[in-house]
């Protein structure tokens, strides 16, 4: 851990704080809250914990004024239970759908952005909120992580009121896949260079992967960078509980989606001048859903309910003892990738010595059906894996797609990367049994409805995606098979997304990507949609490429003559094979 780069880095945060109306003119003297909250940054991919390829400048200088964490760990490995996790300093697992990717948001959830606009805060978001899921069906007239602001150095410099504090929660979108190959090495990451974690093989394709992973990191700091300097102009910096972290791991095989310790563990700094003593570093354990209970203490707001969160302000002080002893984690489904909607439920306890997993339905594919494994990221390192398996070792493809044993111990004192499952090792029996009793004992505690081998209830909840608001076919490849006879079953799926309001285009494919990259672009724009409201349906490879170039969901289809494997490879979000994956697909999207 490169220690000394940090109390030795430039003070950016410090310097030249201008004077402005707020701190002219606020009389209210709790601390502005901002947390920089990134998109699948995982541990240890920052330059701070040894990863010296990584630009990680905004962690480094946090860290350089403030402390700096290298325990800390979400409490779900994907995005939207961990986000609903922060927000209401719960266990995902008492959460209802809130605990499932793609859920609701239900409306009786308490959410610390409005407890503290109660309280006197201006708190909005910027970027990706509680997501990915729907909110606005169960009641909510916003998203839970605030009043979206659509420009927030703007609004830092601009539109924020000079009389009241302000609680932002910046989600960017970033380093999420996809990734456009070759990013990273056209930007200065070398390939060859890169740290590879010790799950996935070393291969060109892998390592390329990784560096435009590296690469979307580095947009990432300058994203914050930006919000640090409004907050410096505008007098409002020394006055900040300012937080940088990620809100899960990466998005690489075994990593995110998954309770091993590179799916939870996450970068974490926070400065506070005059709280924190600055180039501090804590090596104690720490959730992520403990910022509930810090921000409500840094804001002098009591909890209108009991929570699983811990106040970090201890922390903050000194005080170490006050970390947690130990993490538990809960996983339950992703995306909806296994016959009958069903997740991977998946319930986790670890401390400084050892990680203990239960996999509470191990008869289940961990990652998904092959070859798509919808429950690990799409992208070139895991198409390695999936269609080269002959050219690594096969335990490495078992770890990260095979089936799992019901029990999971790793001494994280001799094997920190989590590869050698000492579960059946008679000389680990005693320390599984505690590690076993200790999980239960927390499941029981907590509520968690899994304590019930056979509740279901995670399993039936609605996979509600709905985001697409435009879907795009391929004429020649999509509605045709590959000897050119229309297909009548896609017309009528065509006509069924008509009918529930999604705009529906033909198109005709070209062979050229980057004519086609321009005609998606043209669309995307004047269309003023995200990129995740627009599907398209392709049977081309270069379709898929061009979706990807775009950031639009890709949709590959196989009845035109491309076959599975090519679609993955060319970073298919889906591969459909016939009418059933189709009609799921468009209804979960």
């Amino acid at each position: 851990m490169n220690l000394n780069f940090i109390r030795t880095s430039m003070a950016l945060l410090a310097g030249g704080v201008a004077a402005s109306a707020f701190a002219k003119n606020n009389a209210d003297n709790r601390p502005n809250i901002v947390l920089m909250l990134a998109d699948d940054w995982g541990f240890p991919h920052a330059n701070s914990y040894g990863a010296s390829e990584v630009d990680s400048r905004v962690l480094e200088r946090i860290a350089a004024e403030g402390m700096l964490f290298t325990r800390a760990y979400s409490a779900a490995p994907h995005s939207s239970p961990s986000r609903a996790s922060i927000l209401t300093g719960q266990h995902p697992h008492r959460l209802k759908d809130g605990c499932n990717l793609n859920s609701y948001f239900p409306a009786n959830l308490t959410v610390y952005p409005d407890v503290l606009e109660e309280a006197g805060y201006d708190a909005v978001y910027w970027g990706k909120g509680w997501g990915p899921g729907v909110w606005d069906k169960t009641g909510w007239k916003h998203n839970p992580a605030g009043r979206e602001v659509k420009d927030l150095v703007k609004y830092i410099e601009q539109d924020a009121p000079a009389d009241k504090p302000i609680c932002v929660w910046m989600g960017s979108r970033r380093p999420h896949r996809p990734y456009k190959v070759g990013s990273g090495e056209e930007h200065g990451f070398n390939p060859d260079s890169v740290t590879l974690i010790p799950y996935l093989p070393d291969a060109p394709e892998v390592r390329t992967d990784v560096a435009d992973y590296y690469y979307n990191i580095q947009l990432f700091q300058d994203e914050c960078e930006a919000v640090v300097e409004a907050l410096r102009k505008t007098g409002r910096l020394d006055n900040t509980l300012l937080i940088i972290t990620g809100d899960n791991g990466d998005s690489f095989p075994r990593a995110k989606s998954n309770l091993y310790d590179l799916g939870c563990h996450v970068p974490f700094a926070v400065r506070w001048p005059g709280v924190i003593k600055p180039g501090s570093v804590c090596d104690g354990f720490i959730s992520l859903m403990d910022l509930t209970a810090t921000f409500y203490e840094a804001a002098g707001v009591k909890p209108k309910e009991k929570m699983d969160s811990r106040s970090l302000i201890p922390v903050f002080k000194g005080d170490y003892s006050a970390c947690r002893k130990e993490i538990y984690s809960d996983r339950e489904r992703h995306t909806n990738t296994r016959p009958g909607g069903y997740g991977y439920p998946m319930r986790a306890v670890q401390d400084k010595d050892f990680l203990y997993i239960r996999n509470l339905y191990p008869d289940r594919l961990p990652a998904g059906v092959d070859p798509v494994y919808g429950d690990t990221g799409h992208g070139p390192a895991k198409a390695f894996m999936v269609f080269q398996r002959d050219k690594y070792p096969k335990e490495m493809f078992d770890r990260a797609f095979g089936l799992r044993p019901a029990e999971e111990l790793y001494d994280l004192r001799k094997d920190p990367g989590c590869i050698n499952n000492v579960a059946d090792s008679v000389a680990y029996a005693k320390t599984k049994k505690k590690m076993s009793r200790r999980l239960t004992s927390w499941m029981k505690r907590t509520g968690d409805p899994r304590i019930d081998p056979n509740n279901l209830c995670f399993d039936t909840l609605p996979y509600v995606r709905k985001a697409m608001k435009i879907a795009l076919f391929e004429v020649d490849c999509c509605l045709k098979d590959k000897k050119g006879k229309d297909l009548d079953w896609v017309r009528k799926q065509m006509e069924k997304l008509r009918a529930q309001g999604v705009k529906v285009v033909e198109l005709n494919a070209s062979g050229d990507l980057k004519e086609y990259a321009a005609a998606l672009s043209k669309i995307k724009n004047q269309s003023s949609l995200t990129g995740r409201e627009i599907t398209l349906v392709s049977g081309t490879e270069t379709g898929i490429l061009a979706a990807k170039e775009v950031g639009i969901i890709p949709a590959g289809v196989t009845w035109g003559g491309t076959d599975a494997k090519t679609m993955v490879m060319a970073g298919a979000s889906y591969v459909l094979t016939n009418e059933e994956d189709l009609a799921l697909c468009l209804d979960f999207l």
